[in-house]
């Protein structure tokens, strides 16, 4: 990292991409201020040794003042005990800093994330949450010293200039040399080190897929295969590792030599000083003192060049996937006063495909009505039931629901009202109650409605240690049908107004199916507008419309007395 990227970490490349990430950075500026102020008094007090050191030689040795030389010891002592005292306060702010910067970035992030997710259909994993804590830890820890440090490079140059302008002008050789490697450094790694970051960052990903199904590669033999294509995505991370690297201790090598003959290039320039009696001989030392404190900030350029790399990566991709997902405004609470869901010609495209997902799709449920959704693989419906749970956003078209379109619904109210159940069924791991009460602050009594609403209160009760049951990712622990059945009470719980449920008797024997049925006919008659998506006849006995996708259109519409589907040859319940 060259020293200049100190402050290109910050600046704005694009002002409203990195409006909010900026502004949490600009927050702290009175933060990073005391901060500076602490370093030019630590810097300052530096120089407290050299002075130490030619007062000692100069004038304590000449005058042979043992008092002189305690006052001065103890003068000394109290400098280097509050130089120490700064270095700890100095440290401590920027713990603070980073925790404010986390307070500020880490909310805002997580919800980003689970809505971009939820929007691409696909995880994008933990990895931004870490290149945050990359980019915080950087900035608010030792790596970012060297850019307070930077502005004392000239102030103790002009010190060795003032004690001799040869002094000087050796260290400012010396210094732009130093510098120079710096630039060099950053101008041939920079390149490589993001592509290794790239790299790392796929490989991780895909470890992760990997371990999320591990049964599937043991049970199917194909782990041999996996691990090879494992190893080969992580050699080529290593790869590109290794080539930044090996540029990084090239030149890091080149800066080492370059120091340690500029601090002898510094005493031999002293002696020769000394020799014609310009200079006292302890003056040679005070300035090879002050010098290889001018070079610090280099140095300390070089050594944090893996960490600001990452940080300079993750700064980046906090910033564009904060814009790409911006805070939702806040809206109005409107009382629900009907159920109805109005779907106006409603359509949904995903870019690479050149015929839309959903194609003008329009239905009405009415209050405490059914609507069953079926149709082959590939026609729509899990999309469509993201979009009306408002996971997604139409392409064209609109959703309404109690009178009031989706855009104009306050998104963590519209959540509150509805019930949702995937195919995947999305368990966490927690304890039966959390997931039941969506980690909410809900009532026992309102979980163990939903639970008994969705006929699972008996299983809970049987279970190790009942509603505080725990639960590994994903409902590890519980069967398929026992995730499921959890998952509905989670649907239900506060009797929502809208009830979407996707595939909900995949993995459900007949008394989880005669349950369901209970559960759906409890919410008719309290007037929720339900939207049932399956493959099974079972359950479209209590709809009272069923709705046929085919190619992500509308094939037939009407009652399940009248269903006919030849696409689906699915019987007709009686």
């Amino acid at each position: 990292m060259s020293v200049a990227d100190a402050t290109a970490l910050f600046r704005p490349a694009q002002r409203k991409a990195e409006s909010e990430i900026s502004t949490a950075i600009r927050s702290l500026r009175l933060h990073f201020l005391i901060v500076g102020v602490f370093s030019s008094a630590i810097n300052l007090l530096y120089l407290s040794s050299p002075l130490y050191l030619m007062q000692v030689y100069n004038r304590v040795l000449v005058s042979e003042s043992v008092p002189t030389l305690a006052l001065l010891t103890l003068i000394l002592v109290v400098a280097l005990l509050v130089m120490a005292v700064l270095d700890a306060a100095r440290t401590q702010m920027l713990i603070r800093c980073g925790i404010l910067l986390d307070q500020k970035l880490a909310g805002r992030l997580f919800s980003a994330l689970v809505q971009k997710s939820s929007r691409q259909g696909y995880s994008l994993g933990a990895q931004p949450l870490r290149e945050l804590d990359e980019f915080r830890t950087f900035i608010t820890g030792p790596g970012i010293y060297f850019a307070f440090d930077l502005p004392w490079i000239p102030i103790y140059l002009a010190i060795l200039y003032f004690i001799h302008p040869v002094l000087g002008i050796v260290a400012t050789i010396g210094a732009a040399i130093l510098l120079g490697l710096a630039f060099i450094n950053e101008f041939i790694t920079r390149k490589p080190m993001e592509d290794a970051q790239t790299a790392a960052r796929r490989s991780f990903a895909f470890t992760e897929n990997i371990m999320q199904h591990a049964d599937v590669i043991r049970a199917m033999g194909m782990q041999s295969a996996v691990e090879r294509h494992w190893q080969g995505s992580r050699a080529g991370m290593l790869l590109r590792q290794a080539f930044a690297s090996d540029r990084n201790a090239l030149v890091s090598a080149g800066i080492r030599f370059a120091r340690l003959l500029l601090q002898s290039l510094m005493l031999g320039a002293g002696a020769w000083l000394a020799i014609d009696h310009i200079i006292m001989p302890a003056t040679i030392f005070a300035a090879s003192i002050i010098m290889g404190r001018a070079l610090v900030p280099v140095e300390q350029s070089v050594a944090a060049w893996k960490q600001a790399a990452a940080a300079r990566i993750g700064y980046r991709r906090v910033r564009d996937i904060l814009n790409e997902n911006p805070a939702a405004d806040l809206k109005t609470i409107v009382p629900v006063t009907q159920t109805a869901l109005d779907v106006k010609e409603l359509s949904y495209n995903v870019s690479g495909r050149s015929k839309p997902v959903l194609d003008e799709i329009s239905f009405k449920i009415g209050e405490g009505e059914a609507l069953g959704i079926v149709g082959p693989s590939g026609s729509g419906k899990s999309t469509l039931a993201k979009l009306l749970i408002g996971a997604l956003q139409p392409s064209e078209g609109e959703i309404w629901f109690g009178g009031l379109n989706y855009a104009h619904w306050e998104p963590a109210e519209f959540g509150r009202i509805t019930g949702y159940l995937p195919q995947d069924v999305g368990l966490f791991a927690g304890t039966v109650r959390e997931n039941i009460s969506r980690f909410g602050e809900t009532s026992i009594d309102q979980v163990i409605e939903a639970a008994t609403l969705a006929g699972i209160h008996e299983m809970i009760l049987e279970l190790p240690k009942q509603y505080d049951t725990m639960l590994g990712p994903g409902g590890l622990g519980l069967s398929g049908g026992q995730r499921q059945r959890i998952g509905l009470a989670r649907a239900l719980l506060g009797r929502p107004k809208l009830l979407v449920l996707d595939e909900p008797n995949a993995h459900l024997d007949v008394a989880g199916e005669s349950a369901l049925s209970k559960a759906l006919f409890v919410m008719k008659a309290q007037g929720t507008a339900i939207v049932v998506i399956t493959h099974q006849p079972a359950v479209l006995n209590i709809v009272d419309n069923v709705l046929v996708l085919k190619s992500g259109k509308v094939d037939q519409i009407g009652p399940p007395e009248t269903f006919r589907s030849k696409a689906m040859e699915l019987p007709v319940p009686q």
